[in-house]
């Protein structure tokens, strides 16, 4: 039995969350302080089914390639809003290997195309920015914010041209709760099953699992971008278990407890909260003062490959971008908000400026990715058949059993779609 068995039908498909109108998905922060200040207590944490990965998972191509066609024919998260507040501004970022650009329009409207002119193909979105209409700098082809052909220069020399024809292909999008959210960019995923498609949709944009951490985020710090010689796989399985915090992070994270964590999952997707031992003062305080920036860091895993960690100060978007089998890009969108700076306070901790901040996460994260890239060397040293993740580590189990559902699911529905 999978991790997902009590959210799956009987034909194997994810069955529709009917408790969302009546149930909180993830727990408020008030039990979740109860549920860490008894793990404390107790010198337990949250624990779950293990799970064991083949390492061939992870190494052999032709397992990549399913899992990229997979990938191309769902949704997934594409950028946080808050990288596109204003009328005019755009940002662009390969996504499974398509060029795409998101642009928020003169009607507050973001939209996702695909980032090429409908000319020469030139790539029209280069960088970040605000523009009142999109330029290509190839040949001065304009286009409109909603992505409709708005002017070409010396337009005679195209006779048979159909300017409303020729605007952007958007690629369909949604925006929900902090999120810009694209559907499938393959045209191949077409053939998947739009049930599939559509619960796959619902569960990245049913944000009330993250919406109260992430819609008050109006300020971007920092944009960042790594390409690693990591799997995509293990860079998502860094960020879902607190096993490694003492370990991995004996000097910059101190205070974090080490292998304590609450683990909650909802469809695919999976909220890992990782508490600070300052939650400890938090014992003898109303259960009132409990609710907005507690002692703790909340990590979301957004099926496939999108990770929102929500830090008391920051948040930080993690877009996870396979490239090939043992190749990925990693970008990192860190985030705040406008009254968190210079002179706010946490719980009596000295005041906090969140660009003072980015330098200390970042020695976090290369933490986090020189370890991942020693697995990915360990991989090949032939020592094991299969990766133990233990009950403490469960989330992780749970990713690779959505994971596997879906490939299982996709494949079925190609072998049966016509030709």
């Amino acid at each position: 039995m999978t991790l997902l068995a009590k959210r799956v039908n009987k034909k194997g498909r994810y069955a529709a969350p009917m408790s969302r109108t009546t149930k909180p998905l993830v727990a408020d922060d008030v039990e979740i302080v109860r549920r860490v200040l008894a793990h404390v207590d107790g010198g337990t944490t949250d624990e779950g089914t293990p799970w064991r990965e083949p390492v061939e998972n992870y190494l052999n191509p032709h397992r990549f390639t399913q899992e990229w066609n997979l990938l191309r024919a769902m949704p997934s998260a594409f950028v946080p809003s808050a990288a596109i507040p204003n009328k005019g501004d755009h940002v662009e970022r390969v996504t499974f290997g398509v060029p795409l650009f998101a642009v928020r329009g003169h009607d507050q409207r973001a939209r996702v195309f695909r980032n090429a002119c409908r000319h020469r193909g030139f790539a029209l979105v280069e960088d970040a920015g605000c523009s009142h209409a999109l330029v290509c700098r190839y040949h001065g082809w304009t286009y409109r914010l909603d992505g409709s052909l708005a002017h070409v220069p010396h337009a005679h020399g195209f006779p048979d041209l159909d300017m409303s024809a020729r605007g952007l292909i958007e690629v369909p999008s949604y925006e929900a709760d902090g999120l810009i959210v694209i559907g499938a960019i393959d045209s191949d995923g077409a053939r998947s099953s739009n049930a599939d498609a559509d619960e796959a949709m619902a569960w990245l944009t049913d944000g009330t699992t993250w919406r109260d951490k992430l819609l008050p985020i109006d300020r971007v710090v920092s944009v960042e971008s790594f390409r690693l010689a990591i799997n995509w796989k293990v860079l998502i399985e860094q960020f879902l278990e607190g096993y490694h915090i003492r370990w991995t992070h004996k000097e910059t994270l101190p205070n974090l407890y080490d292998n304590l964590t609450v683990v909650e999952t909802f469809g695919p997707n999976s909220r890992v909260t990782f508490p600070y031992d300052a939650i400890e003062r938090l014992r003898d305080r109303p259960e009132s003062t409990w609710v907005g920036r507690p002692p703790l860091t909340f990590v979301y895993h957004l099926f496939p490959n999108v990770i929102i960690g929500a830090f008391p100060q920051l948040v930080q978007v993690v877009v996870i971008d396979p490239i090939d089998v043992a190749d990925s890009e990693v970008v990192y969108y860190t985030m705040t908000r406008a009254d968190v700076g210079p002179g706010m306070e946490l719980d009596g901790e000295e005041p906090l400026d969140p660009a003072e901040l980015l330098p200390y996460i970042f020695r976090v994260v290369a933490e986090d990715n020189e370890v991942s890239a020693g697995v990915q060397r360990g991989f090949r040293a032939g020592a094991n058949k299969f990766v133990e993740f233990g009950r403490h580590e469960s989330a992780i189990g749970h990713f690779h059993a959505s994971l596997g559902d879906r490939l299982a699911q996709f494949a079925a529905t190609q072998a049966h779609a016509p030709l």
